[in-house]
């Protein structure tokens, strides 16, 4: 007896789920904590103060006052820059019936947003990049963030391991010593699993609630070095 199968049959109908999932990450922690300002020129300027160090200020009763030396206000700069994504759709390609997205013009356009969101955010911390002036044939660049950073700390040279506790504890005192009160700190996904490791110290103890899953991630980290 021959039994007619699914495999010599015609005409099947196709079983496709109707949902569209994105397993990209789209994420722009810095971009999204950034305040944005209209500009109207290719490079725009913006003004930096800061008060004196903080020193001993005791003075005799009666005492004649004395003029300080002012601080000048900083002028620092930067360049805009163009980011730009095109594709192109056909009116038979939105036309036809599709599954996981009504029309696909819509669906590639909002990809295209995402992705240029996320090469802003390249932009500001994914690269080190120095600001470039551009011209009619060569693209023009802003400066990165690390490039406006005046002051830095890193592991020195020919160091094998870039993050280490201490030296995220120096970056946060220097910083507070230059003037800037951190409370971000932003890394990359190969050193978030270094952060992570920090509660193994010697000492300290991690409280796991009483339950079946163990989460490996510190969400807030408190640098008694910037406690004022």
């Amino acid at each position: 007896m021959t039994v007619y199968t699914t495999y010599s049959q015609v005409g099947k109908a196709e079983d496709v789920s109707n949902i569209l999932s994105d397993i990209t990450p789209t994420d722009t922690p810095m971009l999204t904590m950034t305040k944005t300002e209209k500009v109207s020129a290719r490079t725009f300027s913006f003004l930096e103060d800061s008060l004196r160090a903080a020193a001993s200020n005791a003075k005799v009763e009666g005492a004649d006052a004395a003029d300080i030396t002012l601080i000048d206000i900083v002028e620092r700069t930067n360049n805009t820059q163009i980011l730009e994504e095109t594709f192109r759709i056909s009116g038979s390609a939105d036309a036809v019936k599709t599954y996981g997205r009504a029309k696909e013009t819509a669906l590639q356009l909002g990809k295209t947003l995402k992705s240029i969101k996320r090469d802003l955010e390249f932009s500001l911390v994914g690269v080190d990049q120095a600001a470039v002036a551009g011209s009619s044939s060569v693209a023009r660049k802003m400066a990165s963030l690390i490039n406006q950073i005046s002051t830095g700390v890193d592991a020195g040279a020919n160091a094998t391991d870039a993050l280490t506790e201490a030296k995220l504890l120096e970056a946060g005192q220097t910083a507070f010593n230059n003037g800037s009160d951190p409370s971000v700190f932003m890394i990359k996904p190969a050193d978030a699993q270094i952060v992570a490791g920090f509660s193994a110290s010697a000492g300290r103890n991690r409280e796991v609630a009483q339950g079946k899953t163990l989460v490996n991630v510190i969400d807030l980290y408190v640098d008694v070095a910037s406690v004022h």
